[in-house]
């Protein structure tokens, strides 16, 4: 006979899995379900990751150099930071080097590279001559840019602007930048190939935009 699914006692009742009074099969019937249970956990836990790795990949941010000598309506030589990724992009730190070695300030990096020795040329450029805007800590949207230095181009000729245009190839960049989901990487924004970190270190070389 089969044993009924609630044994009462005097004092309470004690529910039990109803068995089929085969041992054998009640051990089948018992691992099969563990067996089922393992396996729509598991299938649960895929579907979370599958789900996360979705939202990553609809928030992945991907930085890139800009470098323009007809950069905007103006056409002016520009160097900065652009999101060619579908996500927006936390730039942590931005580090500027010419001809590798690093550069604090863009009158640092003009200095180097354009022969802008004098105050004279220096107080004209802040007189409208260079547009200068802070790269770290900023975020970009996707699709967006971040001009860190742009020089305008005279009407007449100006020595600065033209060796600025013909020393483009000789700057480079590194930088560290995150996406919303705080997945973050490091990249010197010329190729596609950037080394994830747990969290953006401060910069060796703090490169100042609106530095002296």
């Amino acid at each position: 006979m089969n044993q009924p699914p609630v044994h009462v006692s005097g004092d309470e009742a004690h529910p039990h899995a109803h068995a089929t009074g085969r041992p054998k099969l009640d051990l089948v019937i018992a691992l099969s379900a563990i067996f089922i249970s393992a396996v729509s956990l598991f299938v649960a836990i895929e579907h979370g990751k599958t789900e996360r790795d979705l939202v990553a990949a609809s928030s992945w941010p991907f930085l890139q150099r800009l470098m323009d000598s007809n950069y905007g309506p103006d056409k002016d030589i520009a160097i900065g930071v652009s999101n060619g990724g579908v996500g927006p992009a936390k730039l942590k730190s931005l580090e500027v080097f010419y001809d590798g070695v690093p550069v604090t300030s863009d009158f640092d990096l003009l200095r180097r590279c354009c022969g802008l020795n004098d105050e004279a040329t220096k107080s004209q450029l802040l007189q409208g001559g260079i547009v200068r805007s802070i790269a770290d800590e900023t975020v970009l949207r996707p699709g967006e840019d971040n001009p860190v230095l742009r020089v305008r181009k005279p009407k007449t000729k100006s020595e600065v602007s033209d060796r600025f245009a013909a020393s483009l190839l000789r700057i480079s960049f590194r930088a560290c930048y995150c996406s919303v989901l705080d997945e973050c990487w490091r990249s010197d924004l010329r190729s596609t190939r950037t080394q994830p970190v747990r969290a953006c270190p401060p910069p060796e070389h703090r490169f100042d935009p609106l530095g002296p």
